[in-house]
C-alpha cells in the first residue's frame, strides 16, 4: 500500500513539473525575445521616423503582449511568485515611459525621446528581463528539486520495504530494481538535460525513449531546447543585421555632424554648437554600443578573426598608461602602474583588440571608483604568457553575482539604484575576445574593498627590431 501511494505521489510531482516549471519556461523564452525586439524597434523608430512621425511605432503592439504573457507566468514556488511580482510593478512604469517617447517625438524633440528611452524606457525592460533570467533560474531550481523529491520518496520506499518480511522483501526489491530503471534512470537523464541547456546546448539534450510520462517530459524539454535555440539564433542573426544597419545610419550622421561643426554648410551661433555637441556625444555613445553588439554577435557565431601581427609591446603598454594617467589627472584617481621588467620587447598579439580588453578592464575600474581611490595595472610575464592586472579600491562585487558577471546584459545594480550608463554588455567581449586568444579572465576580491581583475593571454615572443 505504501509503495502505491509513493507511486501515485511520483506521478503527481512529474505533472507539476510538466504543467508548471516546462510551461515556464518557455513562456519565459518568448517574453525575453519580445523585449529584445522591443529594445531594438523602439531605438530603430526614434532615430529614423520622421518628425512628427507619420505611422505608430511596432512597439506599441509588442509591450500590451510582453504584459499579457507575464500575467499567464506559473508561480510553483514563493520565490518565483516575488519574482513576477516584481516583474509585473515595473508594468505601470512602462508603460507611462513609453507614452512620454510617444509624446515628446509628437512634439518634435528626438533628443529628449531619446533620452527618456535611455534613461528609462530601456533600463526598465532590462530590469525586467533581468527579473525573468532569475525567474527562470527558480523554475529550474524547482525542477531539480521536485525531480530530488522523487528520488527521496524512491529511497523511503527502498527503506520500507527493508523492514518487511523474507517474501515480501524480496518482491519488494525486485519492483524497485524494475522501478528505479523505470524512473531513476530517466530522471538522472532529464537533470542531465537541464545542465545541458543551461549550458547553451540546445540540440536534443534530453536522450529518453520511455513512452509514459518521463517520455512526454523529455520531449517537453527537447523541444523546448530546440524553440531556445531558435530564438537564440534569430535573435543573434536580428541583432547583427540591426546593428549594421544601424551602424551604416549612424556613420553618415556622425560625417553630416562633423561637417555641420566645421561649419562646412553655414556659420551656426554657439547655441546651436552646444546643442551639436549634445548630439555628437548622443551618436557617439550609440555607436560604442553598436560596436559592442557587432562583437557580442561575432563571438556568439564563432566568428571573432583576430588580426595577429608582430608589434612593439613596451610603446604599445605606453599609449594605454599615458591615456588613463591623463584621465586620473582630471578626475582625480591615483592611477598606479607596476611594470615587469623582463616583459618583452616585440610580441606577435592582436594589438586593436587586446587594447580593447584593456580599456574595458581600466575604464570599468576608473567608472566604478571614487575620485581619490586607487586604480592600479600592473603587466607580468609569466614564460610566454603575460598577465594584465587591473585592480582597484572602489565599491567591489558582491560574491553572489561573479558568477553572472560575464552574461550579456547583466549588471550588479537594479535599475532604479544604478548611477553610471552602460547594458552590461562590456564584460561579456571582454571574456569573448579573451578566450578567442586563448586566455583567461579571473576576478578576485581586492582587500579592505574593491576588486581585481587577471588577463592571462598566451602570446609570441619576439626578439629584435620590426622588419
Amino acid at each position: 500500500m505504501y509503495a502505491i501511494i509513493s507511486l501515485y505521489a511520483l506521478h503527481n510531482i512529474l505533472l507539476e513539473i510538466k504543467n508548471q516549471s516546462v510551461s515556464g519556461l518557455l513562456l519565459i523564452s518568448q517574453i525575453q525575445n519580445r523585449i529584445g525586439i522591443i529594445l531594438a524597434e523602439d531605438k530603430r523608430y526614434l532615430l529614423f521616423s520622421p518628425l512628427p512621425p507619420t505611422a505608430s511605432s511596432p512597439v506599441e503592439s509588442e509591450i500590451p503582449i510582453v504584459l499579457a504573457l507575464l500575467k499567464t507566468l506559473p508561480q510553483p514556488s514563493k520565490e518565483a511568485a516575488n519574482l513576477i511580482k516584481a516583474s509585473q510593478s515595473s508594468e505601470s512604469a512602462l508603460v507611462r515611459s513609453f507614452s512620454m517617447e510617444m509624446d515628446t517625438l509628437t512634439q518634435g524633440n528626438r533628443t529628449l525621446a531619446l533620452s527618456i528611452s535611455r534613461g528609462s524606457t530601456s533600463p526598465l525592460l532590462i530590469h525586467i528581463a533581468w527579473l525573468l533570467r532569475n525567474l527562470k533560474e527558480e523554475y529550474q531550481h524547482t525542477l531539480e528539486r521536485r525531480i530530488a523529491e522523487t528520488t527521496g520518496r524512491e529511497e523511503q520506499m527502498t527503506t520500507v520495504s527493508i523492514e518487511m518480511t523474507a517474501i515480501g522483501s524480496l518482491l519488494v526489491l525486485l519492483l524497485l530494481f524494475s522501478f528505479s530503471r523505470m524512473v531513476l534512470t530517466p530522471i538522472m537523464a532529464l537533470i542531465e538535460g537541464t545542465r545541458r541547456i543551461s549550458q547553451g546546448a540546445f540540440h536534443n539534450p534530453v536522450n529518453l525513449p520511455n513512452t509514459d510520462e518521463m517520455g512526454d517530459l523529455g520531449k517537453a524539454l527537447n523541444e523546448m531546447a530546440h524553440r531556445l535555440g531558435e530564438l537564440s539564433r534569430k535573435k543573434s542573426e536580428f541583432v547583427t543585421v540591426a546593428s549594421h544597419e544601424l551602424r551604416t545610419q549612424l556613420t553618415s550622421i556622425r560625417g553630416f555632424i562633423a561637417m555641420l561643426k566645421r561649419q562646412a554648410l553655414g556659420p551656426m551661433n554657439e547655441e546651436q554648437q552646444k546643442s551639436l555637441s549634445v548630439v555628437g556625444e548622443e551618436i557617439d555613445h550609440l555607436v560604442a554600443l553598436v560596436n559592442q553588439l557587432l562583437d557580442l554577435g561575432r563571438i556568439e557565431a564563432g566568428q571573432m578573426r583576430l588580426d595577429v601581427h608582430r608589434m612593439e609591446f613596451h610603446p604599445f603598454l605606453a599609449r594605454i598608461i599615458d591615456r588613463y594617467l591623463l584621465a586620473a589627472q582630471g578626475s582625480g584617481h591615483h592611477f598606479i602602474v607596476g611594470l615587469d621588467p623582463d616583459l618583452p620587447s616585440f610580441i606577435r598579439a592582436d594589438g586593436n583588440k587586446l587594447a580593447q580588453i584593456l580599456d574595458n578592464l581600466l575604464g570599468n575600474a576608473f567608472k566604478f571608483t571614487q575620485a581619490g581611490e586607487e586604480v592600479r595595472f600592473k603587466v607580468r610575464r609569466d614564460f610566454t604568457i603575460i598577465r594584465f592586472e587591473v585592480s582597484d579600491t572602489g565599491i567591489g562585487i558582491p560574491p553572489e553575482n561573479i558568477p553572472f558577471l560575464f552574461d550579456k546584459f547583466y549588471q550588479v545594480a537594479p535599475f532604479d539604484h544604478r548611477t553610471k550608463e552602460g547594458l552590461g554588455l562590456g564584460l561579456a567581449v571582454t571574456r569573448g575576445i579573451v578566450l578567442a586568444m586563448g586566455g583567461s579572465i579571473e576576478i578576485l576580491h581586492n582587500k579592505p574593498k574593491g576588486t581585481i581583475f587577471v588577463i592571462s593571454i598566451p602570446v609570441i615572443l619576439e626578439e629584435g627590431p620590426l622588419e
